[in-house]
């Protein structure tokens, strides 16, 4: 596979919104649908490249996944998720294992702990592809965390966005560090509650659009990082939604695969 300079994608949708938007959503939604843009962030944090942990060389392609519960694949009836169909993928073409450390409920600074581990660490080092699903869950419960009160939850949102862009940097520094060449793909959020029809539900989508080019900004600052877009995949698509109508369903989570494939084709 070639080794390139970070690519992304950014969705060019509207993304005003600031303390009345976060009024309107306070009173339609409780979960990922509220949110305040904050201060800058300012530069990210220099990128040291350091020698692979482990670099096992026996023909086997390895992927790891860490992250949320996209990562784990809740909500698939299969069982599958996303990362079972891309190791399906990888091994049309040979020898291929997957080591999937997706939890529910992880957010940012629990994913970050985990990949700062000396065995996540080494188990990176030793990956070919490795898959990060993490962000949903500090915005929905970012926002559940605020008050009634409009400007407490922009503020709680605003929090959360600064804690996961830090937190971000610190997971993709490590996980480059362990290993330079790897493809990196990050998973970019999607809105479940998302309409289409002007309502809340597209402001709601706004916040969302707004962690997304966040999080692709964030990406650019490190190598062969490629974050997969999955916003359109669910606007206005709940068929792709399993029963909870908050996580994917199998046809969900083979939509987001097919997008990882298309920049990491799985040798």
């Amino acid at each position: 596979m070639a080794r390139g300079s970070s690519r992304f994608w950014l969705w060019t949708a509207p993304l005003v919104i600031g303390t009345c938007a976060a009024a309107v959503l306070v009173s339609g939604f409780v979960l990922a649908l509220r949110g305040s843009l904050g201060e800058p962030l300012g530069d990210p944090p220099p990128l040291q490249q350091r020698t692979r942990l482990v670099a096992p060389r026996d023909g086997t392609y390895r992927i790891l996944v860490v992250g949320d519960s996209l990562a784990k694949g809740t909500g698939d009836e299969s069982g599958k998720g996303f990362a079972v169909d891309v190791l399906d993928a990888a091994k049309k073409r040979g020898a291929a294992e997957m080591t999937n450390l997706g939890v529910n409920g992880m957010e940012s600074p629990e994913v970050r702990a985990l990949v700062e581990t000396g065995n996540v660490r080494a188990l990176a080092g030793g990956a070919d592809l490795i898959l990060v699903s993490a962000g949903g869950n500090d915005l929905s419960h970012g926002a559940t965390r605020g008050s009634a009160s409009p400007s407490d939850v922009a503020g709680a949102v605003a929090d959360a966005r600064g804690r996961y862009v830090e937190n971000l940097r610190a997971i993709l520094t490590t996980l480059r560090e362990a290993n330079p060449p790897a493809p990196i793909v990050v998973i970019g959020l999607y809105d479940p509650f998302g309409g289409g029809d002007g309502g809340p539900g597209r402001l709601g989508s706004s916040v969302i659009l707004q962690w997304n080019t966040l999080l692709s900004e964030t990406a650019l600052a490190y190598p062969n990082v490629f974050v997969v877009p999955t916003f359109d995949l669910f606007q206005g698509r709940p068929d792709r939604l399993a029963a909870d109508r908050y996580h994917p369903n199998r046809a969900g989570y083979a939509e987001i695969a097919r997008r990882i494939l298309q920049v990491a084709p799985g040798r």
